[in-house]
């Protein structure tokens, strides 16, 4: 049987029948179509599958919710499940071209709500502490963190639909 995890997951839940598991700090967001699979916290909870276990692994928009010091666990626990030659997708949220647009219009909300987190405004007071963002990325940082902690960047992907212009998806596999 196919192991694709989804860390993180939030809203995006990924379907069991292809093979996914979703892992979220929050059980049910307030948008969700449903619960996630595995209540899962990055700062302090291993991900719950054998070693060279996952056949796909999905970090959607996770990073950017950690403060840096929860960054080389959590990547040293994604090279732990992740099979040899297994991919990997780190998506994050360009810093560098969403800055120049904030520096444009910094009272615009939504491109306030991608700096910062929405904190609340959408998914309720009772998940505002999960919904900060912590840390930023341009491609250039988020490769070399990705490198510094044993990955092998193959490149930058486009994942989203055309109007997700803030989007910074790096396509990893674990250094043997």
């Amino acid at each position: 049987m196919t192991l694709k995890i989804n860390l993180g997951s939030g809203t995006d839940l990924k379907e069991a029948e292809t093979g996914w598991v979703n892992l979220d700090v929050v059980k049910r967001w307030a948008i969700a179509s449903r619960d996630c699979d595995i209540i899962w916290d990055a700062r302090t909870d291993r991900i719950p599958f054998d070693d060279n276990s996952a056949d796909g692994i999905h970090v959607g928009y996770l990073l950017m919710h950690l403060a840096p010091c929860f960054h080389a666990p959590l990547l040293a626990e994604i090279r732990r499940v992740a099979k040899p030659d297994a991919p990997i997708v780190f998506d994050e949220v360009d810093m560098s071209v969403l800055m120049r647009r904030w520096l444009a219009d910094p009272s615009n909300p939504n491109l306030c709500e991608l700096i910062w987190g929405e904190q609340g405004s959408v998914h309720g007071a009772e998940q505002a502490e999960f919904d900060k963002h912590c840390h930023g990325f341009t491609e250039g940082s988020l490769r070399a963190l990705l490198e510094v902690s044993g990955f092998r960047v193959l490149g930058r992907q486009n994942i989203h639909a055309p109007g997700v212009w803030y989007a910074l998806t790096l396509c990893a596999t674990k250094d043997a």
